[in-house]
């Protein structure tokens, strides 16, 4: 969807803005990256280098099929060579650029079905939601505040519950506070269907919490 503004945005190339819109009834638009530079870039030369061993290589395709997916480009071949070349991938820029671009992807067919590709996404998401680094399982409990895909989250709630626990996945106070700001979104968006126990989770979460930013994620759930 093309914005429409009186003056141009004066952004660097790696910039990005989060965009909220309002009107329920078009689609989600969380991210808007300006750049300077026209890009010939196409869909197989970014496939090409998405299948290089070199990760700098890696880094740049991925952020050329996010700019190109932005600008409203069809790249429907993009997909599993994503998931085949940056799912096992251990770097923190990398991890961060794939969540931007599963956000900017089209995650359905042209009947409105969920793609099958998007069951090895889950499951990525669900190994960095129990991975050994706090920093990967707080950045993509933030990455799943922004998804409106509700097959997606569904098999990943018990894991963000999980992430609330001081004594579990949640051991570092960063992982919970994103946990609880997760549980936030996920029962404003999708209310019942996803959380139905929301609200008592997070009461007994506040009950044990003792970090001052958790705390204020979990008040902001129930204030809600």
């Amino acid at each position: 969807r093309k914005l429409h503004l009186e003056k141009p945005l004066n952004l660097s190339e790696t910039r990005i803005l989060r965009l909220k819109m309002t009107t329920p009834t078009e689609n989600n638009c969380t991210i808007l990256i300006s750049t300077d530079k026209a890009s010939a870039v196409v869909q197989d030369d970014i496939i090409k280098d998405l299948e290089q061993p070199v990760l700098s290589v890696k880094i740049r395709a991925i952020k050329n099929a996010i700019t190109l997916l932005l600008s409203g480009e069809p790249m429907p071949r993009l997909l599993m060579s994503v998931i085949k070349g940056c799912l096992k991938e251990e770097n923190k820029e990398l991890k961060k650029l794939v969540k931007i671009y599963w956000e900017v992807a089209c995650k359905y067919d042209a009947q409105g079905k969920l793609l099958p590709e998007m069951i090895l996404v889950c499951n990525a998401i669900r190994n960095d939601l129990n991975h050994p680094n706090e920093y990967v399982r707080g950045a993509t409990l933030r990455f799943l505040c922004r998804l409106r895909e509700p097959e997606l989250l569904e098999p990943l709630i018990p894991t963000v519950k999980a992430c609330l626990d001081s004594t579990g996945l949640g051991r570092h106070h960063y992982v919970r506070k994103n946990a609880a700001l997760a549980s936030f979104y996920i029962h404003k968006n999708f209310g019942e269907t996803l959380l139905p126990d929301g609200p008592e989770l997070i009461k007994k979460f506040i009950d044990s919490e003792t970090d001052l930013c958790s705390r204020r994620n979990a008040f902001l759930f129930l204030f809600n």
